[in-house]
């Protein structure tokens, strides 16, 4: 019998009351749908150690939803979190956290970032990709934020965020019914090309230059980059850059990227990922729980099944990449 893959996961979601995620603009109309996704996100014992038993997943990381509230609100976020870090003290073998951050304030953020880390033990932070108005991180004014990464040494998740109604009009609607366009404009292809673009503005900003021990994470397979990094590396005005700087796109990709598989169960995808992406760099996430364990472990093992990566290199993507990222015990 062929041993089952262990795995960690995290981009796996949770609500807690402080963050009133139930009654959020955006999720509230998801929640409208799939009443059941709410229902499970606001689990954190019963129902979802028993979904991460049927996937095999041995330890899930915990996030909070993307919510205005976390990005607009100093006290809002700290009661957050500190449900989260009793929720995650029921059962400290199967889960750690990341910290929601206020980055509409980026001192209270680098601060709250700090109190995550330090008094709640958590692993870093995942936070909403730009603000409530589509503001990037790019300007000076947020960056104490990933100072305060690097100096505590964890990594910051970009995580997509619900699209601004101007942008959802003036980018994505068309001549097709509403929910196709509020598929495009997420998980069809607006929240991936949006978190991409906010990594470049990130290195064209001197991100990386100033902070050169930070560790970004994106989702999603990369977040489109993957397919468009050579191109982007053969304009002239990168080329300019890396020039002046010493320190081009791929070496930030080498360097400070790190990548999930989050709510992508495609090996085909993996493939193209894997031939612009260091193996070690790649981790093995859900979505949950908007997507299944059970999904994420049938991929997995049409992964091993493959036979065109080692047991260890499949169990690195799994487990060990993200244990050897964040400092867990195996």
């Amino acid at each position: 019998m062929t041993t089952p893959i262990s795995a960690i996961t995290l981009e796996e979601h949770v609500a807690f009351p402080s963050l009133d995620i139930e009654n959020d603009p955006f999720y509230g109309n998801i929640w409208k749908i799939f009443p059941e996704r709410l229902h499970h996100a606001k689990d954190i014992s019963t129902t979802r150690l028993a979904n991460m038993d049927a996937g095999n997943i041995s330890y899930q990381i915990l996030s909070h939803l993307p919510d205005t509230i976390a990005l607009t609100s100093p006290s809002h976020c700290r009661a957050a979190n500190d449900e989260m870090a009793a929720a995650i003290a029921q059962h400290p073998t199967r889960f750690g956290g990341f910290a929601a951050l206020p980055m509409s304030d980026p001192a209270a953020a680098a601060t709250e970032l700090h109190h995550a880390i330090t008094d709640l033990h958590f692993h870093g932070a995942l936070i909403d990709n730009h603000l409530p108005d589509g503001t990037h991180y790019d300007a000076e004014h947020f960056w104490p934020v990933f100072a305060a990464a690097e100096a505590l040494d964890v990594p910051i998740y970009l995580h997509p965020s619900p699209p601004t109604n101007d942008y959802l009009q003036s980018r994505f609607s068309g001549n097709y019914p509403l929910t196709v366009e509020l598929g495009l404009a997420t998980g069809a292809w607006g929240w991936h090309e949006n978190v991409g673009l906010h990594v470049l503005k990130l290195y064209a900003a001197g991100v990386f230059e100033r902070f050169p021990r930070l560790k970004i994470i994106i989702g999603h397979m990369g977040e489109l980059l993957p397919i468009m990094l050579h191109r982007i590396v053969r304009l002239r005005f990168f080329e300019e850059m890396e020039k002046k700087r010493g320190k081009g796109i791929l070496d930030v990709w080498n360097e400070n990227v790190w990548v999930t598989t989050s709510g992508i169960f495609s090996v085909e995808t993996l493939d193209m990922v894997l031939r612009v992406t260091k193996k070690e760099r790649i981790m093995f996430s859900v979505d949950y729980p908007f997507e299944d364990n059970v999904t994420g472990r049938r991929f997995l093992e049409e992964l091993r099944e493959r036979g065109e990566l080692s047991g260890e290199e499949v169990q690195g993507i799994a487990e060990g990449n993200v244990r050897a990222l964040l400092g867990l015990k195996g």
